[in-house]
């Protein structure tokens, strides 16, 4: 290639990496405005939790209204989401732990109730799984898994976590 070819290609190439990066850029704010005007959850800390009626692996029937008087801990989570259940070992431990709270996992997109007996017990899962529907997803605004949810006994949201919790972070939520 000639000098005036090489610099030819020098300069594409630097302009090339400058769209390049424009581009990553732009994308990456796109996202991050998506993000601030959709935000990926309906309810947020310090409002009542909307309230649910959602049956249990055993036949029972919970509602939030019905739990006032006990903190709870709302789990929503899924038998294909990785996190879910890599973390169930952590909740199971802290509900047998904290009797004085109740947990709750909701399983979204995971099957009937027989199913998710089945999942329950193959997973050690030491709470309450009751089966999700569209109506409480929607309240909840769910998009991602797993999300927490400590519902003081008021029934008002005090946490909320979006991914992964660990045992110990319940733990000091419920001090």
């Amino acid at each position: 290639m000639t000098s005036g070819g090489q610099a030819l290609s020098a300069a594409l190439e630097k302009i090339n990496r400058k769209w390049l990066v424009g581009i990553v850029v732009g994308v990456a704010l796109a996202l991050l405005v998506q993000k601030l005007m959709n935000p990926a959850i309906a309810v947020h800390e310090g409002m009542t939790a909307p309230d649910f009626a959602l049956e249990s692996t055993d036949g029972k029937i919970f509602t939030l209204t019905k739990l006032r008087g006990i903190p709870v801990i709302v789990t929503f989570w899924g038998t294909e989401c990785a996190d879910c259940l890599s973390e169930i070992p952590g909740k199971s431990a802290f509900a047998r732990a904290h009797p004085e709270v109740q947990m709750l996992g909701i399983a979204v997109d995971s099957g009937d109730l027989d199913t998710l007996d089945a999942a329950r017990h193959e997973l050690g899962i030491t709470y309450p799984v009751l089966e999700s529907n569209a109506e409480v997803e929607s309240k909840y605004g769910l998009q991602d898994l797993p999300v927490t949810l400590l519902i003081d006994d008021q029934g008002v949201i005090q946490k909320l976590q979006e991914g992964m919790i660990s045992k110990q972070r319940l733990a000091v939520w419920t001090r």
